[in-house]
């Protein structure tokens, strides 16, 4: 039998993804579900994805639109703040129509498998850690049984009353073996979607994810899925890639969005040399490492294109850094960010509040770098325990840690370090922000953006009101 495949993301609107900055909160579609519909394609199965984070769609709408394309078999991929929203319409799904086979992966049921299935009725089946193999070989399986397959390795399944966890399934060792991405099958892709307005210069675009794992071991990240290993894309596969976007979907700039995408410099070369031979007309921005840049590949990456670079840079304060095992200092994260003006780049800082051991003169500290620094713009969060993460199982000793799933989505707090309250957190995030923001030479940069690109006026004035709300009404969050 031919099945008919429906991949979901959980129906998280951007509300609820981004509260008050939802007005300026990316709607990119997802790399994954598109990677995943191109293994789909390679079956006899016919295939189409619904972004529900993407498209801004509640609940009720993502299950009309189920319903109404009458699939075989549903693929939900979530968060951990979208899994409660995952597990009701996976709920619903299943009373209107028992025999659609509904499977949830993503990084929340990759770290917490059996619970995850244990706590959500709706999901048949899990899909734990990296998905594409896995995918493969059930969908194979459920064409020749039309039933849940019980022992496929990474995979998790509801039997007879409990949960069977099968065997670890090994990572893909060579990302190229995989065939590009089905753009076509997410529906409106690439015009339909638009990213934060302050990392993109031209639409229409796309987002990608060149390498996967992490060697790194901060305490606050989940590697459960993609692993301790990087691998990446060869520099060959990663230009074919952004070329079939431009060529075949009209993409004009590309936002790649893995952390690790800085680890290996000569493959970051090898990447940049292709794109300026092969006189690519895209433009693309990145995330980084301060301690895996210098002066030269920026200049490299400037001339290839990359016209942005974000950096997570967490906290100002050294003893922070290093008990979260960021193994970076504040010279380093100079350099970086300096280097990087001087190539051209545009820059960003991811900051974090409220770290075990925080205190207010951290706070202090992590305020006064984020001003000291050349950055162009700041992100702060709220520090969230992620099941997957090695703070997940410490949190509570280390704090009061409220796991409420629906809340995990770094702007409301869930941890609050001892020593420290909620306010505390809250009001330093919203000073930090204040005094970043509120200066004349930032306002001037955001007006000359405005007046620069009129398309980007509308979404600098929502990101404007937002600022706001957030410095006058910090526990809004």
């Amino acid at each position: 039998m031919n099945l008919k495949i429906l991949l979901v993301s959980s129906p998280l609107t951007l509300q609820e993804r981004y509260g008050v900055f939802s007005g300026a909160g990316s709607s990119q579609p997802s790399f994954g579900l598109a990677c995943l519909a191109a293994i789909a394609q390679m079956t006899s199965a016919s295939v189409q994805v619904i972004d529900a984070a993407a498209e801004n769609l509640s609940i009720d709408q993502c299950f009309k639109e189920i319903i109404d394309l009458q699939p075989d078999l549903v693929g939900i991929s979530s968060t951990t703040a979208g899994i409660v929203a995952a597990g009701e319409l996976a709920v619903r799904i299943k009373n209107f129509r028992p025999k659609i086979i509904t499977a949830i992966g993503g990084c929340h049921v990759t770290a917490l498998p059996v619970e995850t299935l244990s706590e959500f009725s709706g999901f048949d089946l899990a899909v734990v850690g990296e998905g594409e193999a896995t995918f493969r070989e059930l969908l194979d399986s459920i064409t020749k049984i039309y039933d849940i397959p019980d022992s496929i390795p990474g995979t998790a399944v509801r039997q007879e009353g409990s949960i069977r966890l099968n065997d670890k399934r090994p990572l893909i060792s060579d990302l190229d073996e995989l065939p590009f991405p089905a753009w076509s099958r997410v529906r409106g892709f690439p015009y339909a979607f638009r990213p934060s307005p302050l990392r993109v210069r031209r639409y229409p675009c796309a987002s990608v994810v060149l390498t996967r794992g992490c060697p790194n071991r901060c305490l606050f990240c989940d590697r459960s899925v993609f692993g301790n290993r990087c691998r990446s894309y060869s520099a060959a596969y990663a230009v074919e890639m952004l070329k079939d976007l431009a060529k075949n979907y009209g993409v004009k700039e590309v936002l790649i969005e893995d952390d690790t995408f800085v680890i290996a410099r000569k493959g970051v070369q090898e990447f940049c040399e292709r794109l300026i031979a092969e006189k690519t007309d895209l433009v693309w921005s990145c995330l980084g490492r301060a301690d895996r840049v210098n002066a030269d590949l920026l200049k490299l990456m400037r001339r290839a294109g990359c016209w942005h670079i974000s950096y997570g840079i967490e906290s100002g304060d050294p003893s922070i850094l290093a008990a979260m095992g960021k193994n970076l200092d504040i010279e380093q994260i100079e350099s970086a960010v300096r280097w990087s003006k001087e190539a051209g780049l545009k820059t960003k800082g991811f900051f974090m509040v409220g770290f075990p051991k925080e205190t207010m003169a951290s706070l202090e500290a992590t305020l006064d770098l984020a001003q000291r620094l050349s950055l162009d713009d700041i992100s702060v969060m709220q520090l969230t325990p992620f099941p997957g993460s090695d703070l997940f199982g410490i949190a509570g000793e280390m704090g009061t840690f409220e796991p409420d799933w629906r809340k995990m989505n770094m702007l409301r707090t869930v941890f609050v370090p001892h020593g420290l309250t909620k306010k505390d957190l809250d009001v330093a995030r919203a000073r930090m922000i204040r005094k970043f923001y509120l200066r004349p030479a930032i306002i001037g940069r955001k007006l000359f953006q405005a007046v620069a690109n009129p398309r980007l006026a509308w979404s600098l004035a929502t990101s404007f009101g937002a600022w706001l709300k957030v410095i006058l009404r910090p526990e809004s969050q």
